[in-house]
């Protein structure tokens, strides 16, 4: 057993030494001077008082020696300052991280949740705090607790205060979101309050601890809480068993204007396996159902396909399906018949330019020349083959063989790059989604200077072959090369380039068309032609009323319940946007006993929020209440 871990100074234990001076005071002889007595009835009691201070003799039991060193051995307790552990807050400072995310509204039992647990350790942690001088706090400590929530974001809800009223209502007012758990934003808040500035640098105060109260699922950012001295971490939780909807897109066929393909799935975060349906509806009708066996641990993949016009929010659900974590067993998605982009393309002639357009469903081409790009009026992008103008007006562009105007912020870097050598491709963004780079040769490409903010899709060893600009104005993509002067038009990321752009251009240009989006997720609105004044209805937040005539796109922040946020817009456009979990992190609901980044352990659970309690104190009086017992006992036989 590690004395260290039981008191903060164990130098003081070798105090015990001194226990065995007083038991041989106790035996030690007297010195005695001679006194003549008148009379031998006093000699019987003076042989027996030398023969009890003889040395090496045994000894009386003797309260006054006993009552000693009792004293001694308080005394040297209290010097090696002892601790304890206690639910609550040790020292003057407790930083309370309460995780509010989706997966605390797990349901323990009938009705209660992990977040009902973990307020009512929150509570219990605020009862144990030292407030005010009295028999109880004899220091006269008063100890102070900060709360902050962990969602999406981090939350303050209580600054620091040593007011016990003020913490309990802030934690009865505490709603947990239906987001994932991202620890990034409290790391500025917690290095500002775990330390303080020195010289040189920030020191770790020794009297600030810092205690989460989760269900350890796996969460973003856990690397903020690397740094942090005195953390504790108790756990709350023990329903391990779900079945969630992870996922869910639409996508429509290539083959008809009509398909809708509706993508999803299915997360099996338990250890055995299950059985599920699932169903497809639209509006309160069923479409389709279709079922699966998925192993442990495991996903499976669903595919729904209709050729009939549809419209509106249709939802997917687990049918007979009930565990403890219900919030992913349902989501929402958006169906909306194909859009008509309209798309202007500026040429003296390019076959595969107009091929790629005109074969998308989605497209409605225009081909114009040069001359007449300044008659040119509403449409939704711009494409420039081979030619620029003087100047570009904000809006959604691409430059093909040629570079846009300077002030867009790209420059020509000197004369072309024959036979670039192809270096690497951008695999997650929107645009490159499935495209495949490594067998495209290009003839000569346009040596480019790209401004700070732009994205390399297609790089080259001297140049950037594709390359996209966005700002709060225009949406600039920038191909360097000619497509006729390479071998792109026969490979099959070709074709798929380009629906994808055309995809992202629908989204930039008539605002949010994704099927459906997570949770916390800041969303984009463009707005109607015409529209002044915006009504936000959003899943538990106060209607809001936004003036949007100053505003090309407006921004859906309050996005943080599952629902349908509905936007009606002065001009009579009504537009619904579902919110989905879509989580594999908070689906994992079963809880854990550490919290991990990667490899690396960040701290281990406990059940109950212990923390180190000294008790110094409290020995310290109990050996001067002894002393006062002592004294007493010897008045009592020395004066009566």
């Amino acid at each position: 057993m590690n004395l260290f871990g039981f008191f903060l100074a164990p130098w003081g234990l070798a105090l015990a030494a001194l226990l065995p001076t007083i038991v041989i005071l106790y035996m030690l002889k007297l010195k005695r001077r001679p006194h003549v007595v008148p009379s031998t009835l006093l000699w019987r009691r003076s042989i027996q008082d030398m023969v009890a201070n003889a040395p090496f003799q045994k000894l009386r039991n003797n309260l006054l020696m006993w009552l000693q060193l009792l004293i001694l051995m308080l005394l040297v307790m209290a010097l090696a300052r002892p601790v304890m552990r206690l639910k609550g807050a040790e020292g003057n400072r407790l930083i309370l991280m309460l995780d509010m995310s989706a997966s605390m509204q797990t349901k323990e039992g009938a009705s209660e949740t992990r977040f009902d647990q973990a307020k009512a350790l929150a509570l219990q942690a605020i009862d144990n705090m030292s407030s005010e001088a009295g028999i109880w706090n004899p220091l006269g400590r008063r100890d102070e607790m900060m709360i902050l929530g962990i969602a999406d974001r981090a939350i303050p809800l209580q600054p620091l205060t040593t007011d016990k009223v003020a913490l309990r209502a802030a934690v009865n007012a505490a709603m947990p979101r239906d987001t994932e758990a991202d620890f990034r934003d409290a790391t500025a808040i917690l290095l500002e309050k775990t330390t303080r500035e020195r010289e040189g640098g920030r020191e770790a105060r020794d009297d600030t601890r810092v205690l989460l109260i989760s269900d350890g699922g796996p969460a973003r950012g856990t690397e903020a809480l690397t740094d942090v001295k005195n953390f504790d971490f108790t756990k709350v939780g023990l329903a391990s068993e779900n079945l969630g909807i992870v996922a869910a897109d639409v996508r429509r066929s290539f083959s008809g204007e009509l398909e809708f393909q509706v993508f999803a799935t299915v997360q099996n975060a338990s250890p055995v396996e299950r059985k599920t349906l699932l169903e497809w509806s639209l509006e309160g009708r069923v479409l389709d159902v279709k079922s699966a066996t998925i192993p442990p641990n495991e996903e499976a993949a669903f595919l729904f396909t209709s050729s009939e016009q549809l419209e509106g929010i249709a939802t997917l659900k687990l049918v007979e399906h009930g565990d403890p974590f219900p919030m992913d067993d349902q989501v929402r998605i958006s169906l909306s018949p194909a859009p008509k982009l309209r798309v202007a393309l500026v040429t003296a002639g390019n076959q595969f330019l107009e091929r790629v357009f005109q074969i998308d469903p989605r497209v409605r081409l225009i081909v114009i020349s040069p001359e007449d790009f300044p008659k040119l009026r509403d449409v939704d992008a711009v494409v420039f083959d081979g030619w620029s103008p003087e100047k570009l007006p904000p809006g959604i562009y691409m430059f093909h063989n040629v570079l846009p105007p300077k002030e867009t912020g790209y420059e020509a870097a000197g004369t072309a790059v024959e036979s670039p050598e192809l270096l690497d491709w951008n695999r997650v963004h929107p645009i490159m989604r499935y495209t495949n780079f490594q067998r495209v040769l290009v003839g000569s490409a346009l040596r480019v200077k790209v401004p700070q903010g732009a994205v390399a899709l297609v790089q080259a060893a001297e140049t950037d072959l594709l390359s996209l600009l966005e700002t709060d104005e225009r949406r600039v993509l920038v191909v360097t090369f000619d497509v006729r002067r390479s071998y792109w038009p026969l490979d099959p990321s070709f074709p798929i380039f380009f629906s994808n752009l055309v995809e992202y251009w629908v989204q930039a240009s008539q605002g949010s068309t994704a099927a459906g989006y997570a949770t916390g997720a800041t969303i984009p609105l463009r707005n109607p032609t015409g529209a002044k004044r915006a009504n936000i209805a959003a899943p538990g937040a106060p209607v809001q009323d936004v003036d949007v005539a100053a505003m090309p796109t407006l921004y859906l922040t309050e996005t943080s319940k599952v629902g349908v946020v509905e936007v009606k817009f002065d001009n009579g456009e009504l537009r619904r946007v579902p919110l989905n979990l879509f989580s594999k992190r908070e689906s994992k609901i079963a809880p854990s006993d550490e919290i991990k980044s990667g490899e690396l352990v960040l701290a281990s659970a406990s059940r109950s929020a212990t923390t180190r309690q000294e008790i110094w104190m409290w020995l310290a009086l109990g050996a001067f209440g002894l002393l006062l017992v002592e004294w007493g006992v010897y008045c009592r036989r020395t004066f009566l």
